[in-house]
């Protein structure tokens, strides 16, 4: 019998997922339209889209399905396939786009060689699936306590220590929100994988929800300020201003390997 997880077990992978260089890069792109239009559509765009993951996560924990079990409700069993298929296109994409924009965050910090960090983060990732398989709980803890530490020391840094320039180039906010909103909808495929063998589905799945877009919108509220105060996107520049070194890499590092567990 699979063992069911708990409403702080899903907390903790949630945060992982929104504590992400993803989230704050979503952040930078937003930098055109300004601070508090910025911080408008950051948050518009995460109800919007955690609402929409909140109820794909319902569906698939009342009926005790996966994603793509439950994508058998609505399209059949061959139809399953077909988005079972996409669903792995998409993960594979997705994890090879986080481990070349860590690697080009660390490259940028600590300048080795961007391919020695792929195979260098791609190592730690496989290293991390073999690991926590037995001690996801304790890991997820440590990663979830770096992670927050390290991105707290982020957001003070660059928020104290920068003065604002006139943000450049040219956005929309419907272009804003839509931005925004693919952060979480790109999870949708996934959280019932979560929900489905969770004690209490249903609080959990909601909890799920709200952790994420909380965290989420932290992250992307990091790239908004830093873009703005510091007149750039480049994360590794962004982290070397924010006089975190070395340190900063541990952020998409340590999210790497909490995503993947």
């Amino acid at each position: 019998m699979q063992r069911q997880t708990t409403i702080t077990e899903n907390s903790m992978i949630w945060c992982g997922a929104g504590i992400s260089i993803a989230e704050i890069l979503t952040g930078t792109y937003l930098a055109p339209l300004g601070f508090t239009k910025g911080i408008a559509i950051i948050i518009i765009g995460h109800l919007i889209g955690c609402f929409l993951l909140f109820l794909a996560g319902i569906i698939g924990g009342q009926q005790r399905l996966s994603s793509m079990n439950a994508a058998k409700i609505s399209f059949g069993q061959n139809g399953s396939k077909f988005f079972a298929l996409l669903n792995v296109l998409q993960l594979i994409g997705w994890t090879g786009i986080m481990i070349y924009d860590g690697a080009l965050v660390a490259n940028g910090v600590w300048h080795l060689n961007q391919a020695l960090w792929v195979i260098l983060i791609g190592a730690l990732i496989i290293c991390w699936l073999l690991v926590g398989v037995r001690h996801l709980y304790y890991l997820n803890l440590a990663t979830i306590s770096t992670l927050l530490i390290l991105s707290g020391l982020l957001c003070a840094a660059i928020f104290t220590h920068h003065s604002a320039d006139s943000p450049t180039g040219t956005l929309s906010w419907a272009q804003g929100v839509e931005l925004v909103i693919a952060m979480p909808l790109s999870w949708l495929p996934l959280i019932s994988d979560y929900t489905s063998v969770a004690q209490r589905p249903v609080p959990t799945n909601g909890v799920s929800a709200v952790v994420y877009g909380l965290t989420s919108c932290w992250m992307a509220f990091i790239g908004l300020g830093a873009a703005i105060l510091t007149h750039d996107i480049n994360i590794a520049t962004i982290i070397l201003r924010a006089g975190l070194g070395i340190a900063g890499l541990f952020i998409p590092k340590c999210q790497f390997k909490l995503e993947k567990s």
